[in-house]
């Protein structure tokens, strides 16, 4: 990956910090169980997976699917922390065929 650890570290930190505000305990529980990250219960990471690279992506993807502020904050701080984007968030959706129709009426 060629992201030196620490970043990481802080960048799941971050996130995590903003989800338990936002989303409650459960959600984040949920999000980082099912991405292989550890939420301990002083609030620290452990890393569950020995790929940390593929819990990173898991965890970043799954976090960014809770709505689009959770995703433009995500973008936002690997790019700060210089962390890659996984692929699936590069995207832009795209919703010509929604609107065609609405503007065909």
């Amino acid at each position: 990956m060629g992201v030196d650890q620490p970043a990481v570290d802080q960048l799941v930190h971050t996130l995590v910090q903003r989800g338990l505000g936002i989303y409650g305990y459960e959600k984040m529980t949920e999000i980082c169980e099912s991405s292989g990250v550890a939420l301990l219960d002083d609030f620290s990471i452990d890393w569950l997976d020995d790929d940390r690279e593929r819990a990173l992506k898991r965890f970043l993807i799954s976090y960014a699917r809770q709505n689009p502020a959770a995703r433009m904050t995500v973008l936002v701080l690997a790019k700060r922390y210089g962390v890659p984007v996984p692929k699936e968030l590069e995207r832009k959706k795209r919703f010509r065929a929604k609107f065609r129709r609405l503007f065909r009426r």
